[in-house]
């Protein structure tokens, strides 16, 4: 048995006792009531001949240390396939019903099979899609649902974000820190370097205080010392070891920033590469403030880890052990009370890192909201001052501000008591030393330079302790940022290309697309279109007209796999798409959007971004063609003008002329237009409509358009509403059938009129 949920043992019994084979079940779904709304644990499964419900409770049983599950069962029916010819979704505000069909034309019966939580809904459309696709003895082809599952394969856990197959739940601390140092594996020649030197560093760090107290008073200043009177000689092997300290502190400093600069160029360009990689869904899910944050502050936030905590973490270790080493060495009574201080102050750091993790999060979710907000305001500020809406949006960013503010706050604060009650414990034990100290220095137990040392290194071990102190605030916020870059990293694409593509010449394809009984879902349970058949012959003028959001352009999108279907097959030249590599599907498939978009650059690369090796002439010839040569002249440079991003020096229609240019340069086979000309003037619209008239010899065109004047010419006309296709045919032919398209060109044309006579 397949999908969607697992039969557990105590309902398979149930059902074994009323004559059912599990081996013949074909699909198990779970919901969280029965047919009258009760909240029981009903199971639907169903195999060739019949659907069998049982509802019941499930329990889970704990013997010793293991859990079993036990199911408390309540009630059973079934329903053969003979009668029960249909299930669908009726769908509430927060429940669901699965709804049953019984019997056919005046005798036909609804019925409630179970209810449930609309979070069920989306493996219940897929369930009785199935049911109905095996009574009529259908091919169902499970090949994009196991794709395209929202559940973790390793713990079963949902997917947040059902675009992204990224389980934070699978996904351990120390698992990101062993991804962050694999980062440096082609390095290992340097970090070995740059670890020798910083415990070399550190530890010469260490020694050299010695010679400027315990060596100088008890061996050099003592008439009894060893080397008495040789203060010259102290000095200059304080001064020689400290030197030295310093000259490997550079030396590793500069092996370092050089590596790490070269694991952050490519860990941000992973990162890109990666989003690059992922389907449309993720960016249409995403801020762009948030995914800019991805890729500059993460990525720099990841940086700080190497740059400045992994160092200063090594340097403390070896500065804190072989402080304590020479203490025992010195008095191991003071050892063990300096030992004992150290160790409760990082135990503490232990519950102080877990709390701000969460705090960080926060910071971080807030300031990208804020980011968003900025960018919204900054990109749409002419709609702003149109509408004179400074006000408001200045409110808005405050209230943005006001949370970052206090997320800040409360971390900060979180952090400054806790420093308190470190520097607490540390001047505590600070007096309790010195003056236990002198104690043994009276007795004889001690020298005076040995005590000097003592209280020198804990003076010393400030700055380690302190260091440790915020370094799990620094690391909890670096993992934080860590953990976000590895999410787009191994985020996979909802769409994937073919492991074997097909082999397509290099003339590309010809375009013979057809659609079968495709079906597509933005959100589950909603369908955009139901069951869609198309064929589009290859050199068709082919036209799509509807109301907006009957689903033509979601159409488009699936024909040049944008998107792939939730069911059905889309072929081209008799090739599934799916089989299609992208670099092929997208070379042979020009589009013309309503949505424009110009890049930051020159007039003339816009043009040829399609085709980056095109040549000046092309370049030339393509704008003729789409109607922007004139306007393109008349700019300050011509066509080495240039334009903003997002083509903010242009007008809407010259942005949508460009945006025609790039695709004719193309020279696709197959030529999209979705309301290609919707920006435009009457007169431009149709000297690119003749421009479009030349172009369509020997090349597949579909067009999508509002003005149905503009498509009087397609071989075929395709009406499309609420997600179906409703009628078929040439323009003339769909005006003496007086249906749908008869209805929408008479209320243009009335339109028209309207607005000839104001």
């Amino acid at each position: 048995m397949k999908y969607f949920d697992t039969l557990t043992e105590g309902v398979g019994e149930a059902l074994s006792a009323r004559g059912v084979d599990d081996e013949k079940l074909l699909y198990c779904l779970k919901c969280d009531m029965n047919n009258e709304g009760l909240y029981y644990d009903t199971y639907l499964v169903f195999d060739s001949e019949a659907l069998y419900s049982v509802s019941g409770y499930d329990r889970m049983i704990r013997e010793k240390k293991n859990y079993r599950n036990e199911f408390e069962f309540k009630e059973y029916k079934e329903y053969k396939m003979t009668e029960l010819k249909e299930l669908y979704v009726d769908r509430y505000r927060h429940t669901c019903r699965l709804m049953g069909k019984f019997g056919e034309g005046e005798n036909e019966e609804k019925v409630c099979i179970s209810r449930f939580s609309s979070g069920f809904s989306e493996k219940t459309e897929q369930f009785s899609r199935r049911y109905n696709m095996t009574v009529k003895k259908e091919e169902i082809d499970d090949t994009p649902l196991a794709e395209n599952s929202p559940y973790c394969p390793k713990c079963g856990q949902k997917y947040p974000d059902p675009n992204r197959k990224f389980c934070p739940y699978c996904v351990k601390r120390s698992s990101i820190f062993k991804r962050l140092l694999g980062l440096f594996g082609e390095y290992k020649a340097q970090v070995t370097v740059i670890f020798v030197l910083m415990v070399l560093s550190a530890l010469l760090g260490v020694v050299s205080p010695y010679f400027g107290t315990a060596f100088l008073y008890d061996k050099v200043l003592d008439a009894a010392g060893e080397f008495f009177g040789n203060v010259l000689f102290a000095i200059l092997m304080m001064a020689g070891f400290r030197l030295i300290s310093e000259v490997f502190q550079l030396v590793y400093g500069v092996v370092f920033t050089k590596a790490n600069c070269k694991v952050m160029h490519k860990l941000r360009t992973k990162v890109f590469t990666s989003m690059e990689r992922l389907s449309l869904p993720f960016f249409t899910s995403k801020q762009t403030g948030s995914l800019m944050t991805r890729v500059d502050r993460d990525a720099g936030e990841v940086s700080e880890i190497f740059a400045n905590i992994m160092p200063s973490f090594v340097v403390c270790v070896v500065k804190l052990g072989s402080m304590l080493l020479l203490m025992f060495l010195i008095s191991p009574l003071l050892a063990v009370f300096v030992l004992a201080m150290t160790v409760f102050i990082i135990f503490s750091e232990g519950f102080f890192i877990r709390g701000q993790r969460r705090l960080w999060r926060g910071i971080n979710l807030s300031n990208r909201k804020m980011n968003s907000n900025l960018n919204d305001s900054v990109n749409g500020h002419r709609v702003i001052k149109a509408f004179a809406r400074e006000e408001q949006e200045k409110e808005r960013f405050g209230k943005n501000v006001n949370t970052v503010r206090q997320a800040e706050f409360a971390a900060r604060m979180r952090g400054s008591s806790f420093e308190f009650m470190q520097n607490a414990v540390f001047t505590i034990g600070g007096a309790i030393l010195t003056v236990f100290g002198y104690y043994l220095v009276v007795t004889g137990q001690i020298g005076l330079g040995e005590l000097m040392l003592l209280t020198g290194y804990f003076g010393m071990m400030a700055d380690p302790i302190y260091f440790l102190i915020w370094a799990g605030d620094d690391v909890s916020r670096c993992l934080d940022a860590a953990s976000r870059i590895f999410e787009i990293i191994d985020s996979v694409p909802t769409v994937k290309p073919p492991q074997n593509p097909a082999k397509i010449g290099e003339v590309g394809l010809k375009g013979d697309i057809s659609l079968k009984n495709v079906s597509f879902e933005y959100e589950a349970g909603v369908p955009v279109l139901k069951d869609i058949s198309l064929d589009i012959k290859a050199g068709q003028f082919y036209g799509i007209v509807g109301k907006t959001g009957a689903g033509k352009s979601t159409i488009i999108n699936l024909i040049s796999r944008l998107f792939d279907p939730t069911n059905g097959n889309i072929s081209i030249d008799g090739i599934n798409v799916r089989d299609i590599a992208f670099e092929d599907l997208r070379k042979s498939i020009g589009i013309v959007s309503q949505e424009t978009y110009i890049f930051m650059g020159t007039v003339a690369d816009n043009i040829r971004y399609a085709r980056p090796d095109a040549t000046m002439e092309e370049v030339v010839e393509a704008a003729k063609n789409a109607n922007a040569h004139d306007f393109i002249l008349k700019l300050p440079e011509g066509y080495d003008t240039t334009i903003g991003s997002g083509g903010a020096d242009l007008s809407g229609g010259e942005r949508q002329r460009i945006s025609i240019a790039r695709a004719l340069i193309q020279k696709p086979n197959i030529l999209i237009l979705d309301e290609a000309t919707a920006s435009m003037d009457t007169r431009t619209e149709r000297k690119i409509q003749n421009a479009i008239d030349n172009l369509k010899k020997g090349r597949t065109v579909i067009a999508i358009a509002h003005r149905l004047s503009t498509l009087r010419e397609a071989d075929t006309l395709c009406v499309i509403e609420n997600g179906e296709v409703k009628e078929r045919g040439t323009h003339d032919e769909l005006i003496r059938l007086k249906g749908k398209y008869f209805e929408l060109y008479r209320l243009q044309a009335e339109a028209l009129k309207t607005i000839s006579m104001d």
